[in-house]
């Protein structure tokens, strides 16, 4: 799920490597001599991901602007990536979250119309408004209803997909139409050309250490291609 694919830093490599330096010394209580922190404007909040690199990234503030920051997320930075994924994305070893109407046998009744990609998370049976609690089966089976399904795609045939969450294992249909969506934590999917939204503090202007990261993917999220795969050929011109 990794859209990241850096070109050559050399031209900004000092700039962000003294960018780090200033944020640590700072973290620490040694702000330079007559520094100190500023918040970056409202009105410069949202803009547009020029180049992303290891640790940080180069967006250019606000987007219609010719300003480009040198963008470090804080630590403890809150980050929420969101777009939509491929129809390639229904792959084992894919985590997703579904909303499953499941009968008293614990068979699925109804095709899927909303797959999430939450990157990551605990495999879980969840009844909307109880949590987990309200997904434990009562003897020996689980009350018909509305559950919420986390956990790996174990196998996919078609449009069919089988998910295991936990001990159990649920197969259902993927709705041709349905929205496949994205929403995780996960900045190694941003890109250049990727629109974001920054809260963030500065010590001199272009050196941003963000607190909040909101990102909208610009493209769809394909997996990556497998090992030993040929490029495709270049058409001849």
């Amino acid at each position: 799920m990794n859209r990241c694919v850096g070109r050559p830093w050399a031209m900004w490599l000092g700039v962000l490597v003294g960018c780090q330096l200033v944020i640590a010394s700072a973290a620490r209580g040694q702000l330079p001599r007559g520094q100190q922190w500023q918040t970056l404007p409202l009105e410069e909040r949202k803009g547009v991901i020029v180049e992303v690199g290891p640790g940080a990234m180069r967006v250019r503030l606000p987007k219609e602007s010719a300003s480009v920051w040198t963008v470090v997320p804080a630590p403890d930075a809150r980050v929420e990536v969101t777009g939509v994924a491929s129809r390639e994305m229904l792959q084992p070893n894919q985590f997703i979250l579904v909303s499953l109407n499941i009968d008293e046998t614990g068979k699925v009744t109804d095709p899927v119309t909303q797959v999430t990609f939450p990157g990551t998370g605990v495999p879980e049976v969840a009844a909307p408004g109880l949590g987990a609690a309200g997904g434990k089966r009562l003897p020996g089976r689980r009350p018909a209803g509305t559950y919420n399904v986390s956990g790996l795609i174990k196998l996919v045939k078609d449009n069919t997909v089988t998910v295991q969450a936990g001990r159990d294992k649920f197969e259902f249909e993927v709705a041709d139409d349905a929205q496949l969506v994205v929403n995780t934590p996960n900045l190694g999917l941003v890109g250049s050309g990727d629109d974001i939204e920054l809260e963030g503090r500065f010590l001199q202007r272009l050196q941003l250490q963000a607190t909040v990261l909101t990102v909208t993917l610009a493209k769809p999220v394909a997996p990556p291609p497998k090992k030993g795969a040929r490029r495709p050929e270049k058409q001849p011109q």
